[in-house]
């Protein structure tokens, strides 16, 4: 059996800041079907605590941050995942 694969159709990979982190980590797992303290993992392996939502109105405390785990970053790179900055 043969699946077509369109260049659209790639497994995305979220961006975010876990509880407590200082840099950006990405997952698989969609943000928004987890909830806040739940424990997720990253692509290289660490365990992130998903933050509390922001009040509305007010600007995200890991919107700043910028730098992203380097072995993430290559894990992402090398399955060619599409790739999506998160802040809750």
């Amino acid at each position: 059996m043969v699946i077509d694969v369109f260049d659209d159709e790639r497994q995305g990979v979220f961006w975010i800041v876990g509880m407590g982190l200082v840099v950006r980590h990405a997952t698989t797992l969609r943000p928004g079907a987890v909830y806040a303290g739940q424990s997720i993992p990253s692509l290289c392996g660490v365990s992130m605590k998903v933050p509390q939502p922001t009040p509305s109105g007010r600007m995200p405390n890991s919107k700043p941050i910028t730098d992203k785990c380097p072995e993430c970053s290559r894990e992402a790179t090398e399955a060619n995942f599409v790739e999506t900055t998160w802040d809750f």
